[in-house]
């Protein structure tokens, strides 16, 4: 065994070595010490969480000469033969590599046979999950019913893959993947031990990029400490691990906060083509997630960032709904980066299409969009707002395209009446307001939805909708789905008429003799979209 690879030099010999995995190990102890011994074990989990290591640590304990002990001795020759890998009665079997059936087969054989110089003989299979189906039905006999000296324990990290039978046999252990917090924790002991220098910063930054797994964070900081040649420093491992500089992030956030996609655009441009883009999504992800909370605690005790100066100045400028829908945006994007060409690109429109979107849910707001429709096309978004505006504003339209002709002229106007009663909020409301809905025959309900906003929704917000609607219209029939361009939709009903009545408002603010006055003694202007109406 290589000691100078951290992983294994410090990979836990006892129980009270582990970290990050109390409960499991707290039932594990218990057991022990209550001689409730069962017949296999399952222990599951993401990689480097201890799965392995904590099921030759319940072997050590099963098998050291003092007793059955949760604190063996360490000393004996049954624990120094397992610290080192060539106990005879703990066989330890890669499932990867004997998946054949022939193999388990085999394996299972031997069972019978009594362990050659300790009480129990242990089975430890690794990877069990890659066994095949005929290797599984197998060994399930065995497991359910072993000879009484044979002990089965199993690592996994993909428990969905086991066949029910054999789950339902075993004792299923969930290692959770550690915080941050233990995964610094544990670093500081280690550098403290090699008598390494560092910073709090470089630690934070090497558990953020662990993902929660104990031994990649070992991985990582061998890498880091050859780098930085034995002096963590924070700055250093922030450029080495790909991290970006917290006030560019805070520079990109506060652009869509703006809605000004220019200052977006080279606020991006500062960031290194090399850049890890995938990481920076999660992290603005987190920060919308953070702010979501803000919102929540706004008048009770506030979230851990409440007293972050950026956190205080931002989370004003989003409404609740921008950060759920910018959250699901960056969630839906995320699986395209495997096919993107470039993932500066890439995300570079992810971060566009939150403030396209944001504009299109307050098209009356005064921020500058992206970018004009065209006018030409009759199924455009313009298209419906000219459509739109010659109902509410009482204008005729004789020239309605075919396409139009589709939709019930009443369906639009309904709909929105309705979506009040329906109790919707979050996603689901922002979904109701970009679609409209049509019951011409109740046999064939319909749900038209903006084209544009396809696979921007999750599965369950739509099915949310659905249920709301049959249960809403006592419908018996299922409601389709179909995505279409060109709908009068609520949101550009509702925008056409805060437009309406922000003009009449101008109109009466701008003919006041008052504010001629004042106009022309301060040689002012008037604002336009700072009118609002005083509730009576």
């Amino acid at each position: 065994m290589n000691i100078d690879v951290l992983a294994l030099k410090y990979r836990p010999k006892f129980f009270t070595e582990v970290t990050g995995q109390d409960l499991v190990i707290e039932t594990l102890t218990n057991s022990i010490n209550l001689s409730k011994i069962h017949n296999a074990y399952l222990f599951s989990g993401t990689r480097g969480m201890g799965k392995t290591t904590i099921a030759r640590l319940f072997a050590k304990s099963l098998l050291c000469e003092t007793s059955i002990t949760s604190q063996p001795c360490g000393k004996c020759a049954a624990c120094t033969e397992i610290d080192n890998g060539n106990h005879l009665d703990l066989i330890e079997i890669d499932a990867a590599s004997r998946t054949k059936v022939e193999d388990t087969r085999s394996l299972m054989d031997n069972v019978q046979y009594a362990p050659s110089s300790s009480r129990f003989k242990v089975y430890l299979i690794d990877e069990v999950h890659m066994l095949s189906t005929k290797s599984f039905n197998a060994l399930l006999k065995t497991i359910e019913e072993p000879p009484s000296h044979v002990k089965f324990l199993m690592a996994t990290t993909e428990p969905e893959k086991l066949p029910d039978t054999i789950l339902s046999r075993c004792l299923h252990f969930k290692l959770a993947s550690a915080t941050n917090n233990i995964i610094t924790k544990h670093l500081e002991y280690i550098l403290g031990m090699e008598n390494i220098k560092y910073d709090m910063g470089a630690l934070d930054t090497i558990a953020k990029n662990a993902n929660g797994s104990i031994r990649d964070s070992l991985s990582i900081l061998e890498q880091c400490i050859s780098y930085c040649n034995g002096n963590l420093d924070a700055a250093k491992i922030k450029s080495f691990l790909g991290e970006v500089d917290d006030s560019i992030i805070q520079n990109i956030i506060i652009s869509i906060a703006h809605k000004d996609s220019m200052n977006l655009i080279n606020a991006i441009e500062v960031l290194n083509v090399h850049s890890n883009y995938e990481k920076i999504t999660d992290t603005i992800m987190h920060i919308f997630y953070e702010l979501s909370l803000m919102h929540i605690h706004e008048n009770n005790l506030g979230s851990d960032h409440a007293s972050n100066e950026f956190y205080k100045e931002i989370f004003t400028k989003f409404e609740p709904e921008e950060l759920q829908l910018f959250y699901q945006i960056a969630v839906s994007s995320k699986k395209d980066y495997a096919n993107s060409v470039s993932k500066k690109d890439h995300f570079t429109m992810i971060m566009l299409r939150m403030i396209i979107f944001s504009n299109e849910t307050n098209p009356s707001s005064g921020k500058a969009v992206l970018h004009k429709k065209n006018e030409t096309n009759p199924s455009s978004e313009k298209a419906a707002l000219q459509k739109n505006e010659a109902k509410i504003l009482g204008k005729e339209n004789k020239n309605i395209s075919p396409e139009e002709k589709d939709y019930d002229k009443s369906s639009e106007e309904k709909w929105l009446s309705t979506i009040s009663s329906l109790s919707l909020t979050g996603l689901t409301l922002h979904l109701a307001k970009h679609s409209v809905l049509e019951i011409i025959d109740p046999e064939n309900p319909m749900l038209y939805i903006n084209e544009d906003k396809k696979d921007i929704y999750p599965k369950l917000c739509v099915n949310d909708l659905l249920d709301k609607i049959k249960s809403h219209f006592k419908l018996s029939k299922k409601v389709g789905i179909e995505y279409k361009s060109g709908l009068s939709t609520p949101i550009v009903i509702e925008s056409l008429q805060n437009e309406s009545e922000l003009n009449e408002r101008y109109q009466k603010v701008k003919d006041d003799p008052d504010v001629g006055k004042l106009k022309k003694l301060f040689g002012a202007n008037i604002n336009k979209e700072s009118i609002k109406k005083i509730m009576e």
